[in-house]
C-alpha cells in the first residue's frame, strides 16, 4: 500500500514537474539542452529565445544561452550562424570574469570556417588579454601563432 501511494506521488509529481511553467534562466537551459539531446533543434532555440525575453535575467545568463546556440550550430556545421551567435556571447560577457576553456580552439575553428579569420584573431587577441585573471587563457598564444601563419 506504501508503495502505491509512493508511486502515485513520484507520478503527479514527474507531471507537475513536466506541465510547471518555466520562469527562471535554469529552468530553460535544463529544458532546452533536453530538446538538443532529443535532436528538437529549432524547439529548443525557440525556448532560449524566450527565455532571452526574461527581464530577470543578467548578462552572463544572457551570454550563457547565445552561447548554447552558438555550440548547437557548431554541432551541426553552421559556422555562420555559430559565429553569430559567438559574438553576440562574447559582447554581453566582456565585462565579466568567465574561466578559460578547452572549447576556445573549437570557437576559433568555427571562424576559419565562417571566413572570419581577422575576427578569430581579434577574439583570441581578446581573450589573452583575460589573463591577468586566469593565467591558462596563454594557451591561446599558440593559436595566435597559428592563425597568423594561415
Amino acid at each position: 500500500m506504501i508503495a502505491l501511494l509512493l508511486l502515485l506521488i513520484y507520478i503527479v509529481y514527474r507531471i507537475y514537474k513536466s506541465k510547471r511553467p518555466l520562469t527562471k534562466f535554469g529552468h530553460f537551459y535544463d529544458k532546452s539542452f533536453y530538446l538538443e539531446e532529443k535532436k528538437e533543434y529549432e524547439k529548443a532555440l525557440d525556448l532560449r529565445k524566450q527565455a532571452l525575453e526574461l527581464d530577470t535575467l543578467t548578462n552572463l545568463e544572457r551570454a550563457e544561452l547565445n552561447l548554447a546556440n552558438a555550440r548547437m550550430y557548431l554541432r551541426l556545421k553552421q559556422y555562420k550562424k555559430a559565429t553569430d551567435y559567438f559574438d553576440i556571447s562574447f559582447e554581453l560577457a566582456k565585462e565579466e570574469k568567465f574561466p578559460y576553456s578547452k572549447g576556445f580552439d573549437e570557437v576559433v575553428e568555427a571562424y576559419l570556417q565562417a571566413n572570419r579569420k581577422k575576427d578569430a584573431i581579434e577574439l583570441v587577441n581578446k581573450m589573452l588579454e583575460r589573463q591577468s585573471y586566469d593565467k591558462k587563457f596563454k594557451k591561446l598564444q599558440s593559436i595566435k601563432e597559428k592563425l597568423k601563419s594561415v
